[in-house]
């Protein structure tokens, strides 16, 4: 009985920890969105295209998954570039 309350403790407390990160991480995105518009209304017509290009039927020539592929990876990239700007706006405090 012990063992499964000390186990059910460290999950909880490691869903918790994950949890306040994320919260931490969305937060610091948004933040750092509000300053540069332009860069999130990218992001999030980026996705879009992703969820076309997803639910198409057609492979567009053969370009459909390098294309997903890569818009994936422009939105990382993007959002790379706002936590950047987040924490060199945070140092220059």
């Amino acid at each position: 009985m012990k063992k499964v309350v000390l186990t059910m403790s460290v999950v909880i407390a490691f869903a918790a920890g994950v949890f306040a990160t994320s919260a931490y991480t969305t937060y610091k995105a948004q933040t750092e969105a509000k300053k540069h518009p332009r860069i999130e209304k990218a992001i999030d017509q980026i996705k879009d295209a992703i969820e076309y290009m997803d639910k198409a039927p057609d492979d567009f020539g053969g370009h459909k998954a390098a294309a997903i592929t890569d818009c994936k990876a422009a939105v990382k990239s993007l959002r790379a570039a706002l936590g950047y700007r987040y924490k060199e706006d945070k140092e220059a405090k």
